[in-house]
């Protein structure tokens, strides 16, 4: 493919001759992003329980997230799986994996908003166009928007016959998550930062991978090219391989990023991305396999108010 296309064939020189300190520092920076991942996991799957308890069934979560197809419902579940010594109800985990995959979305959903709308303002260095800003913005806001306010009018109805209640149940389950989502961001809990840091950290090694070779475009096509590019994870293919890759370079593109450094620092932040959780997902699981909790044990929270 490099060699094929003349704006791609430097990029392989380019990926070996890349600066040893920018990639160290994508490294750190992803490790910050799995520590962002470990402290929501702890607040929504694992709050009764201690660190060194909630500790592996997180890194189990945090790999599997990561190649999974459809890791991002599935990983967190798992995890939390892993680790509980009783184990909860198919209600109890969907309701805490729906509250966690709305507050590690949550972040990304607000950057979009914003930057989107100052790049159609004209504030940041970037493209302008309404395609390209404004509309992917109003999305993200509607989103975030109709997200909370099912949170706040979560109800519980009365279904006398067992048909309606059997339908009913796995509504119900969806908005008991947007109400615990709800209900952990009214309490401000300190651990709420570990979304941010899960997006922010793993948008920023992008960022170093741009540096790495030296041509990183503007700060806003990057945030942009990284939360469009990222929603080709949503295809159900193990860890995104080909969607994610493709839809990055597609979308950084689109956004004004040059071709040949886009497609390297792409390489570099997926090799590092999928590298790193993999990793610290093994150990994970080795550690569960090790040290199995007390019987006692039970990662799974009361239910937010």
């Amino acid at each position: 493919m490099f060699l094929a296309l003349p704006t791609l064939a430097g990029v392989p020189a380019r990926l070996a001759d890349s600066c040893g300190g920018w990639i160290a520092a994508a490294g750190v920076l992803e490790l910050l992003s799995a520590v962002g991942f470990v402290l929501l996991f702890k607040l929504v799957f694992a709050a009764p329980v201690t660190w060194r308890q909630g500790l592996p069934a997180a890194l189990c979560g945090l790999g599997a997230s990561t190649v999974l197809p459809g890791g991002g419902l599935i990983g967190p579940s798992l995890g939390a799986w892993s680790q509980s010594a009783t184990k909860p109800s198919p209600a109890q985990l969907t309701r805490s994996t729906i509250t966690f995959v709305i507050l590690t979305n949550a972040p990304a959903a607000i950057v979009l908003a914003v930057v989107g709308t100052l790049l159609w303002l004209g504030v940041p260095a970037g493209p302008h166009e309404t395609a390209l800003t404004i509309i992917p913005a109003l999305v993200a806001l509607t989103l975030l928007s109709a997200t909370w306010v099912a949170g706040h009018a979560c109800g519980r109805q009365r279904h006398p016959r067992a048909l309606g209640r059997a339908l009913a149940a796995p509504g119900q389950t969806i908005s008991d998550g947007m109400a615990e989502a709800r209900g952990l961001t009214r309490d401000r809990n300190w651990k709420l930062n570990g979304a941010v840091a899960y997006y922010a950290f793993d948008n920023a090694v992008l960022w170093a991978a741009f540096h790495a070779f030296g041509a990183a475009p503007q700060l806003g096509i990057i945030v942009m090219g990284y939360l469009v590019g990222s929603l080709a994870g949503a295809l159900p293919l193990p860890a995104g391989l080909g969607a994610v890759d493709g839809g990055l370079v597609g979308a950084l593109l689109l956004y004004g990023a040059p071709p040949a450094p886009t497609v390297g620092a792409v390489l570099v932040y997926r090799g590092i991305s999928l590298a790193l959780p993999i990793v610290l997902g093994a150990i994970g699981w080795t550690w569960n396999a090790a040290e199995r909790p007390p019987a006692t044990g039970n990662v799974w929270p009361a239910k937010a108010s």
